[in-house]
């Protein structure tokens, strides 16, 4: 499973393609302690205004805080706002 990983790591790195596109891999952007902006992941698991768990490709993203939303949510990305308070990736 690593050279298969490493084989298509090297490829994205020849073709100049973003890690995050070619590997699958989620990018989480946080701003202060009140938005979390989240790219390539796989679904919701559980929302609820004081937690929200999400599978990520590399496992679960899960974000505690209160008053918890989703601003947007396309298959791509998803914006949370609320007061972020901790915020865990299980892999």
């Amino acid at each position: 499973m690593k050279k298969k990983y490493q084989w298509k790591e090297n490829l994205a790195e020849a073709l100049e393609v973003p890690r995050d596109l070619a590997l699958k891999e989620s990018v989480f952007t946080v701003t202060g302690n009140s938005r979390i902006r989240i790219e390539n992941y796989r679904c919701i698991l559980r929302y609820e205004t004081q937690e929200l768990v999400i599978l990520t490709f590399s496992g679960k993203l899960i974000i505690h805080g209160k008053s918890l939303r989703i601003l947007c949510y396309t298959p791509e990305e998803m914006q949370i706002q609320g007061s972020l308070s901790e915020i865990i990736l299980e892999q």
